[in-house]
């Protein structure tokens, strides 16, 4: 039997000392910004298909010190010849 498709979700937090997966409440109390996540790969020779989607944000923080972050440790999920990656901010 094949283990095609595959299906994962989850949640990454971006906090001051990186990123952070936790999927369920409660979730990290340091975190500036959190990112759903789900992935699919329908056969062995397709890509995966990765959606990022930043679903809250701390408003304390302002918008410079979470993209100084963001640059800082990159996104939760590495880019790869074999996975599309698209990302959508709701917040």
């Amino acid at each position: 039997m094949s283990p095609y498709p595959t299906q994962e979700n989850g949640h990454y937090h971006l906090t001051r000392s990186g990123w952070v997966r936790k999927d369920g409440a409660p979730f990290p109390v340091d975190r500036v910004e959190t990112w759903s996540y789900s992935a699919e790969c329908p056969a062995d020779d397709a890509k995966e298909q990765v959606c990022l989607k930043r679903i809250w944000k701390a408003h304390e923080l302002a918008e410079p010190e979470r993209d100084s972050l963001r640059n800082r440790f990159g996104m939760p999920i590495g880019l790869q010849t074999g996975r599309n990656i698209t990302f959508e901010c709701d917040v």
